[in-house]
């Protein structure tokens, strides 16, 4: 099991000839198949587009580096279609129980690899709720909605923790 953090900052490197890429800027996850779908790698001008790598073209996730099969895996986002595949943009958006209430923020998320599926969320409930409690994890399934600006959540389980 990963967490977004752990992949943030990596470098990618090419398995082939072990010239490095870039690092990994953010992760692209869709929502509603709660999959991994790739990596961005951070692009060092402002003038050229995104770039990103498919989670089919990694061979492997280490302690220090991402693994790709080669230069030519890594894409140009042309109509940025990759931003609304962003998990940066999920990152302190606030949760929601179907019920209306707000039960915290997301802070991270629990993936699994090769494979990419998504396990869950790190929420926060605020600072106090961190410290006297932990932060807590809201499984994949548990969520409904996705799509818009925060998620929403079938049921709450108290049990739940980090």
């Amino acid at each position: 099991m990963f967490k977004g953090r752990q992949i943030k900052g990596l470098r990618v490197i090419t398995f082939g000839d072990g010239k490095e890429i870039g690092r990994v800027e953010d992760l692209l996850i869709n929502t509603e198949t709660g999959m991994l779908q790739g990596f961005v790698i951070e692009n060092r001008s402002i003038l050229k587009n995104a770039k990103y790598v498919q989670l089919g073209h990694v061979v492997s996730v280490g302690r220090d580096a991402v693994m790709i099969t080669s230069i030519e895996d890594v894409q140009d986002d042309h109509d940025n279609s990759v931003c609304k595949l962003s998990w940066q943009n999920r990152l302190e958006k606030n949760v929601f129980s179907k019920e209306g209430t707000d039960i915290g923020t997301v802070q991270d998320i629990f993936f699994e690899l090769p494979e990419g599926r998504i396990l869950g969320i790190e929420m926060s409930g605020g600072i106090w709720a961190d410290l006297n409690q932990g932060r807590k994890m809201v499984p994949w399934h548990q969520i409904l909605s996705g799509k818009g600006e925060n998620l929403l959540v079938d049921t709450w389980e108290e049990d739940i923790w980090l």
